[in-house]
């Protein structure tokens, strides 16, 4: 591995992703920004700092997601002990979190999203819902944004299925593909599935990742090796696999100006 995105679902990962730097030298670390609470929701002014501090990232809300809470039962959980959050709650009512307002995007998501073009940064769509996606991807397209993320459409929240997913991919976005959605603590596609998904979209519009760092999953380099061996082993070739593990990556951080 070259490189890895450092993700929190409760803050902006500059510092982590700086002080990682210092003490590994031979190893990438990209920091970004999850819309969630912890940043004050989709929060322009939380988006600008991390952006002008180096940020790569832009995800909408993950575990504070209005479709989240559809699909969990509530925000802040993923269904299981590891994965559900046991800190002292507001007193105040917290709504979980929508990119709508009156059924079109909201002025904040907007911002953000012009932030994201100014910056050229990714996109990432988060745990939205398929009509969520589609007004953020219509927005960023119209503003030029260049590196659209649809976060694993395979798993759980979104759940997209493939016509859906040659959609988006026609226009522009990436589709992003995760090892843990396969694996057995959260499985939500087989790895039939996902290659399946991979032909329709085809490799340029697709990356592989791990979605990894849960007390369950195995460290990022391992998952990664394990997840493309499997692909492999289905039919996906080295070279499909290089576009979805270097290139298509290397173009979404601005490593490099294209995916070729």
């Amino acid at each position: 591995m070259a490189g890895i995105v450092v993700k929190s679902h409760f803050e902006s990962t500059i510092a982590k992703a700086y002080h990682a730097q210092r003490e590994v030298t031979n190893l990438r670390f990209f920091p970004a920004i999850v819309l969630n609470r912890g940043v004050g929701g989709i929060n322009p002014v939380a988006v600008s700092h991390a952006l002008y501090q180096g940020a790569r990232v832009v995800w909408m809300p993950t575990i504070d997601a209005r479709n989240h809470a559809k699909h969990f039962g509530s925000t802040g959980t993923f269904g299981f002990a590891s994965m559900t959050l046991s800190y002292q709650k507001s007193a105040r009512p917290q709504e979980d979190l929508t990119v709508l307002e009156n059924g079109h995007l909201g002025d904040a998501t907007k911002e953000v999203i012009d932030l994201i073009a100014r910056y050229d940064v990714a996109l990432a769509t988060a745990h939205l819902s398929e009509e969520e996606i589609f007004q953020v991807v219509d927005y960023a397209l119209s503003k030029k944004v260049r590196r659209i993320i649809i976060t694993h459409p395979e798993y759980i929240v979104p759940h997209l299925d493939i016509k859906i997913q040659v959609q988006l991919a026609q226009q522009g976005c990436f589709m992003e593909y995760c090892a843990a959605s396969i694996f057995p603590m959260v499985i939500s596609a087989t790895a039939n599935q996902v290659k399946e998904m991979i032909d329709a979209v085809t490799p340029k519009r697709a990356v592989l990742a791990t979605d990894s760092g849960q007390p369950f999953t195995a460290r990022s380099p391992e998952q990664l090796r394990v997840f493309a061996q499997i692909l492999h082993e289905k039919g996906v070739s080295e070279a499909a696999i290089a576009q979805m593990a270097i290139k298509n990556p290397a173009f979404l951080l601005g490593v490099t100006e294209t995916a070729d």
